[in-house]
């Protein structure tokens, strides 16, 4: 959804003749606008291209011929730096970062202007000190780095290069329409007042303020307003340094860049790209038929393909979004036209898309290990029982609604011949699932070398095998997945100084204190921390409300003696619940908007399953084992 697009196409333009001399007159920035975006688009991808055969020769040299280049993890590294903000800005010029409707815009011409000036100036201020915060990094910064003899300052000058490509992205918005241009020009003219504003002395009223509180305000009032998150996070930390504060600006950029400067991060593009090149070179397809001569013939037997899809499927691809995407491309369709209600159909496929996320290699476990010190081989061994249990309850859900609503009798069960054809057909893509869980929990490879190979395999597989998509293909697929990787990396980068302000406030000391007077057992606190969750997730994204309420909760429940494993993985289960609630139900509105129905619908046909995950939730409460019991078994 772009609405400040939207609704800067609805300001005043004046007659069709003046309309179109304004038009003539803004076509320079539209080609300039295209021109940068093209050039920020091919950096990106060669950036991507760069970090993939660069690890990929490690892991080759490593383990082919017992021997291993120095440089390749800390090239990868300042690659991904990057890559991330180079990313983060396209992701301004596409309006793709993630943000919350909350307060609607308002449908008065005069408000709705001013209300999206405000909201746009908020990021044009936050690019910003980030572009004269990252400029004084990189002069500050001194020294050649250790392995690979370059100045440091080299890994910091991308901040101030994409914060003045952010600026001019979103200067240049839609300006081909006279109120995008006013609109675009007001935020951007208000964000310079107000930055030099605060140099100037209005930061002296600042001075003396609780960190905590300007950025808790700041943050609440942006998430509001409908500001991107990683933003609403930036800008309240940006005005710490106006207190007298905390953090210098070029120290919250640096901070930022440290929090996102760890090898096992690259492990973020490398499963999303790989997840990309699956559905491309229809290796989605061939797990949709094996998944169908396993459960096909049961009483509703699409919708056991469907989930059992996501549970094969998401654990390769580790992106929800993706895989609510492509399963109601294919599945959906077929689930309607054998006479599944269309809205009962999308809801299967929203739900199932939590699957991704809790079945290995996911993600969110990879965000979840950024911020909490914990093995991620443990993690991804901890989500696969989780992860059976969740298709597993909602197969029995889908099974139980199919039989009272008369949808699809049971089939004849497919004969062996069949069910050994489509296994043969999904191997190549199940080998990927055995090398990747395999190499990582017996201390093999690192989970960013199994992602690169996963990669790597998939790539050769979808273009030289199947020959299933051209190298156009390849390259725009390829670009898109680097944004993405770019923006989801961006926001963690920005969580970092956020998380290191609240920490330095002794915020989680409170937050102790205050669960402690509530709850005094372990089980009381993980309900709590659930019912928490639950209402965040409503509100935030699966990766902002994790990277923002982990650090929060995590004192608490390792004071009451609770493995951090099983926080992960209980967090992201309740946390992916908000991708299939209103008003965010990001999964929901994917498969509404593909399938063409209405979301309402599709909201209250969710309704069950999400019965049946809290049920599953509340075990992995209760029982650790669930979640710790299988890396004790292969120990």
């Amino acid at each position: 959804m772009q609405p400040s697009d939207d609704h800067a196409k609805r300001l005043p333009s004046g007659n069709a003749s003046a309309a179109a001399s304004h038009a003539a007159g803004t076509r320079p920035f539209a080609r300039a606008r295209r021109a940068l975006a093209t050039a920020f688009g091919g950096a990106v991808f060669a950036i991507l291209c760069a970090m993939t055969m660069a690890v990929f020769a490690g892991v080759v040299s490593r383990y082919v011929f017992n021997a291993s280049f120095s440089w390749t993890e800390e090239f990868a590294i300042w690659a991904f730096t990057w890559l991330i903000f180079l990313g983060a800005a396209l992701g301004v010029a596409r309006d793709s970062h993630i943000r919350v409707e909350i307060l609607p815009v308002p449908h008065g011409r005069a408000a709705a202007f001013v209300f999206l000036v405000l909201r746009q100036a908020v990021t044009a201020f936050t690019l910003l000190m980030l572009t004269f915060g990252g400029y004084e990094l990189a002069q500050m910064v001194g020294g050649v780095s250790a392995s690979l003899q370059w100045p440091n300052a080299i890994r910091y000058a991308v901040v101030p290069i994409a914060g003045i490509g952010g600026l001019f992205f979103l200067f240049t918005r839609e300006s081909e329409t006279r109120g995008a241009l006013a609109l675009n020009v007001a935020a951007l003219v208000l964000a310079l007042a107000f930055w030099g504003a605060l140099h100037l002395g209005l930061g002296e009223i600042l001075r003396g303020t609780s960190p905590s509180l300007v950025i808790a305000a700041s943050f609440f009032v942006c998430l509001v307003m409908g500001v991107p998150v990683a933003f609403c996070l930036l800008a309240g930390v940006f005005l710490t340094t106006f207190t007298g504060g905390l953090l210098p600006a070029p120290a919250i950029v640096q901070n930022a860049i440290g929090g996102v400067g760890k090898f096992i991060l690259l492990a973020i593009p490398f499963f999303l790209s790989a997840g990309y090149l699956l559905s491309l070179g229809g290796m989605s397809a061939r797990m949709i038929g094996f998944a169908s001569s396993l459960v096909g013939h049961f009483r509703g037997g699409l919708a056991h393909v469907n989930i059992l899809n996501s549970f094969l499927v998401g654990g390769i691809s580790g992106s929800p979004g993706a895989d609510a995407a492509s399963t109601t491309k294919i599945v959906v369709p077929e689930m309607v036209k054998r006479g599944y209600d269309p809205a009962f159909s999308c809801a299967v496929t929203a739900v199932g898309a939590i699957l991704p996320n809790v079945v290995p290699p996911a993600i969110a476990m990879l965000v979840f290990a950024s911020v909490v010190d914990v093995s991620i081989a443990r993690l991804f061994m901890a989500g696969i029982i989780p992860g059976i249990l969740i298709a597993s309850a909602l197969m029995v859900t889908a099974y139980l609604i199919s039989v009272r609503r008369d949808y699809e009798r049971a089939a004849r069960r497919a004969p062996l011949s069949q069910v050994g054809r489509s296994f043969l057909d999904a191997l190549p893509v199940l080998f990927i699932v055995i090398v990747v869980l395999g190499g990582i929990r017996f201390g093999v490879t690192t989970a960013t070398e199994a992602g690169v190979m996963a990669l790597v395999y998939t790539f050769v597989f979808g273009k030289f095998v199947y020959r299933a998509y051209s190298w156009g293909e390849f390259y725009a697929n390829f670009r898109d997945c680097a944004v993405e990787a770019a923006i989801v990396a961006f926001l963690i980068a920005a969580t970092a100084p956020f998380a290191w302000s609240l920490i330095a406030e002794q915020i989680p000391q409170l937050v102790i204190a205050w669960a402690a007077a509530l709850v005094d057992s372990r089980m009381g606190l993980l309900v709590l921390m659930n019912l928490v969750l639950f209402v965040v997730g409503m509100f935030l994204d699966l990766t902002p409300a994790m990277l923002i309420v982990a650090p929060l909760f995590m004192p608490a429940l390792a004071a009451m003696g609770v493995d951090p494993v099983q926080v992960g993985i209980i967090m992201i289960v309740v946390l992916q619940l908000g991708g299939v609630t209103p008003p965010v139900g990001i999964l929901v509105f994917i498969t509404a908007q593909i399938a063409k129905v209405s979301p309402t619908a599709i909201f209250r046909a969710v309704v069950p399953f999400i019965g049946a995950v809290g049920v599953v939730v509340l075990l992995l409460d209760a029982v650790p084992w669930l979640t710790l019991g299988l890396w004790q078994v292969f120990e």
